[in-house]
């Protein structure tokens, strides 16, 4: 039974989004190493930290990110064109952190959350495995063989 994406991609939830830009960090540095990532990658080493306590992980998680947006860059006119594409949908999720009123009254940009609740760290998992769902059903969409040649191997 194909798992249907229900990804929300307008919410303000901060958790919901964060958990959303690891898979979306995730993806990159998949792209970025051409599938060929050796050891444990991003979510391996961070998903813990990142769904417990997003400023923690997520300063770590931002440097990697911008490495590895530089090296599929230098990946040809396709690395090029994928950088740009996912760099814009690593913008999208970012403008939906929002001020709080307590943020706009003390002037204070948007930030990740130092802790998240065990409410808001399933919001997070949510997050993460909706916006998988959501790449896997657009790369599906775009390359309807690929779904043929699954469905026929198995």
């Amino acid at each position: 039974m194909p798992i249907q994406s229900q990804l929300v991609a307008d919410t303000s939830d901060v958790a919901y989004n964060c958990g959303r830009l690891l898979a979306i960090f995730d993806a990159l540095q998949w792209r970025a190493h051409e599938g060929k990532l050796e050891g444990p990658g991003v979510v391996e080493r961070y998903f813990g930290t990142a769904s417990s306590a997003p400023n923690a992980a997520f300063n770590i998680l931002w440097r990697l990110h911008v490495h590895h947006l530089r090296k599929l860059s230098h990946q040809a006119d396709k690395g090029r064109a994928a950088a740009v594409a996912i760099e814009r949908r690593i913008a999208e999720i970012c403008v939906l952190f929002g001020q709080t009123p307590e943020m706009r009254a003390k002037r204070m940009p948007p930030h990740f959350p130092r802790v998240l609740d065990l409410q808001a760290q399933g919001r997070f998992a949510l997050g993460f495995y909706q916006q998988k769902a959501a790449d896997a059903e657009a790369i599906a969409k775009a390359n309807p063989r690929n779904d043929q040649v699954q469905a026929t191997n198995q």
